[in-house]
């Protein structure tokens, strides 16, 4: 009996003191916790999509409260979460709405096919096999691997090619980020008019292989009163902050490569 009444004394003893130990360290030893950084992390949406350059929205919420990132480069949280952000700071901040662009408009009549592809439904595994199906390297290839990742509902498929509804898209990037053509830009919302090409390849291969391919003339660059276009590589590009939103451009296109944005 004596022996038991040992042990558990010696037991408690040591839990006692452990106990101690434990609440000691966690008051001298607690790393400090940043008041400013959880602030800033409640204003984000949680998205975690990397649009504002950061891995995260845990690793953006610590730049902004060091003062190492600006307060409106969350594109999925827009003008409301930079309004949030710049009150809690005390900064005047202002965010323009971005969109995903899809920088090809070959639909179902203009770009040919090589051959049937009936493997898995995703564009990363097409564009595997020979870069796809389509005449057209660069083309769209319409298997939804940027439909998959939008959260929004913003990307659906049409006549084998994926559009966009900008009133739902939030510009996070997600989309342009697993597109393995890399055909889609993030644009400003004051775009008016971009380039629905990615071929570079000479203008008479990319119309042999899409009626509806850029064929890098320059008559656009000739036509655009504002300087916005440039061709490089055969392939035109509108500036979106130069454009004047005329539509010349898109009116003397030979191709009709260039659209509405």
């Amino acid at each position: 009996m004596t022996g038991i009444l040992y042990a558990t004394l010696i037991i408690g003893g040591v839990g006692l003191v452990l106990a101690v130990i434990l609440s000691l360290a966690s008051k001298f030893m607690a790393v400090p916790v940043d008041e400013k950084v959880e602030q800033v992390r409640a204003c984000l949406p949680g998205a975690n999509c990397g649009a504002c350059g950061y891995s995260g929205c845990d690793g953006y919420a610590a730049a902004v409260a060091a003062g190492e990132a600006a307060p409106n480069l969350c594109t999925p949280g827009g003008a409301d979460t930079a309004k949030q952000l710049s009150d809690l700071l005390g900064a005047e901040i202002t965010v323009e709405k971005k969109f995903a662009f899809i920088k090809c408009n070959h639909g179902p009549d203009k770009a040919a096919r090589e051959f049937s592809y009936n493997g898995a439904a995703s564009c990363a595994a097409a564009n595997l096999m020979y870069k796809g199906p389509l005449s057209c390297k660069f083309g769209c290839l319409g298997l939804g691997d940027c439909v998959n990742v939008c959260t929004y509902g913003a990307l659906k498929i049409e006549n084998g090619q994926v559009t966009v509804d900008k009133a739902l898209c939030s510009g996070c990037g997600k989309c342009a980020a697993v597109c393995p053509k890399g055909i889609i830009e993030i644009l400003p919302e004051k775009a008016k008019f971009a380039v629905a090409c990615s071929n570079t390849q000479k203008g008479a291969v990319a119309r042999k292989v899409c009626t509806a391919a850029c064929i890098g003339c320059g008559k656009c660059v000739k036509l655009c009163p504002a300087d916005a276009i440039t061709v490089e590589n055969n392939l035109a590009h509108i500036d979106a902050e130069k454009c004047i939103g005329c539509g010349e451009c898109a009116a003397g296109c030979p191709t009709k490569c260039i659209i509405n944005a």
